[in-house]
């Protein structure tokens, strides 16, 4: 055997499956996942799909089931008898496809939607807001990047626009979330310089998208949980048969008391074991938090502007947080209002009117499941004023955004009426 053939039956293996790898990755690849597929995929809460493009993009354009996007954080997650996922399969003609889970803030958000923008436009959506997202330093890196992945990053990228001040925004956030080496990182900066890329920085963007959308296409209908078959199939046939307000109410007041019965923060019996049973240091452990001031502002804004580019119409819930727990851990409530309120300014001032605002109502026993998050009657009244928003023809939506929004002044601005009629006066009427 020659020096050659010996060097082959060594190397040519490997250099045989690397040539195939490339060629499965360079090769278009279409994907088409089964409705099985879908129906998981819309309550798995998973980052793969959250990050990723084919299954959602396929699930939004679906003439069989009218999938409509539920964008929040960790609340989705809590799944009992009421959510809006085992709601929606025992008594609507719509499926909630849920985009959510701890550290999904605004800005993963926002790639979120930029990956299947052409599936929103004149759409519904429900986009739930939570107070706590706004706090000093916004969304945690480590977040961002668990929920928001390259090929999210290069799609918004291939469209950004450095005339955009609110593309700029968004390439200044990127840069600060994921610094500023590699690709990504150095396309961010032109962008908000207010510099084009070049024709050879499209192309490579181009190239990487390809790559990515067959790893998409091949891989991403493998990262789905059972959440459907253990969470929400099993618990719809739990509901009445027929939809009464009253009536779900009530059960959903009768669960609570039945689960709640080894605290005194009406919290699920198995939150309070592992969470706070034990757990020291927490009494007045959040006196000095605030949400005031925060760039999740400047986030939301850019995802209120995606939204109005799709011409998007959404309906919007700001979460409460469990009275008990708020004077056991100091939580100013007045702060927490005043949050809820700069939330509702800067919607309403922009056309978005459809608003559910839950901040007061964290002290109705049976509304939160645990310290932050509704459940039970929380998620009986979301349904009963989400569905019809969904169901029913609603007005076109009338935006008119304002890139005042985006600014450091109003970022740090503490809301009270006359200094939001000061703010209207010298920057919204620019």
């Amino acid at each position: 055997m020659t020096n050659r053939q010996r060097l082959w039956r060594i190397f040519g293996p490997v250099i045989v499956a690397c040539l195939l790898v490339v060629l499965v990755l360079v090769i278009p690849w279409h994907s088409h996942h089964s409705q099985r597929t879908l129906q998981r995929a819309a309550v798995s809460i998973s980052p793969t799909i959250f990050k990723n493009r084919s299954i959602k993009v396929q699930a939004m354009s679906d003439k069989k089931v009218k999938y409509v996007p539920f964008f929040g954080s960790s609340e989705l997650n809590r799944m009992d008898r009421f959510h809006p996922s085992v709601m929606a399969a025992r008594y609507h003609n719509y499926r909630p496809f849920l985009f959510g889970a701890r550290g999904t803030q605004s800005l993963p958000q926002l790639f979120n939607m930029n990956m299947m923008q052409s599936q929103m436009k004149n759409k519904k959506v429900v986009f739930i807001i939570s107070p706590q997202w706004f706090v000093k330093q916004g969304v945690e890196p480590d977040a961002f990047k668990y929920y928001n992945g390259t090929y999210a990053n290069l799609m918004w990228l291939r469209q950004a626009n450095p005339k955009s001040k609110y593309d700029r925004y968004t390439a200044r956030r990127l840069v600060k979330l994921l610094g500023d080496n590699g690709s990504v990182g150095s396309y961010c900066q032109r962008i908000a310089a207010g510099k084009s890329l070049t024709g050879w920085d499209r192309n490579w963007i181009n190239f990487k998208i390809g790559i990515l959308r067959n790893e998409d296409n091949l891989f991403s209908g493998l990262a789905i949980n059972g959440n459907y078959q253990h969470r929400i199939q099993p618990r719809i046939h739990q509901l009445p048969k027929f939809y009464n307000y009253a009536d779900l109410q009530a059960g959903a007041a009768r669960d609570a008391r039945r689960q709640t019965t080894n605290n005194n923060f009406h919290v699920l019996n198995r939150f309070y074991n592992s969470r706070i049973r034990r757990a020291k240091g927490l009494r007045n452990s959040q006196k000095h938090f605030s949400y005031l001031r925060s760039p999740e502002y400047g986030d939301l804004e850019v995802v209120l502007n995606q939204l109005a580019k799709t011409h998007t119409n959404a309906i919007f819930m700001i979460t409460p947080v469990n009275a008990w727990w708020e004077k056991y851990t100091g939580l100013s409530m007045p702060m927490y209002y005043h949050t809820a309120d700069k939330i509702k300014y800067q919607l309403r001032s922009q056309g978005f009117n459809n608003i559910l605002d839950y901040s007061h109502r964290g002290d109705e026993p049976g509304f939160m499941q645990d310290t932050i998050h509704i459940g039970w009657k929380g998620w009986v009244d979301f349904d009963h004023s989400v569905a019809p928003f969904i169901e029913h023809k609603q007005p076109s939506p009338q935006y008119r955004m304002n890139t005042a929004f985006l600014s450091k002044k109003w970022r740090n601005l503490k809301p009270t009426q006359k200094n939001l009629r000061q703010f209207t006066q010298d920057d919204l009427n620019k």
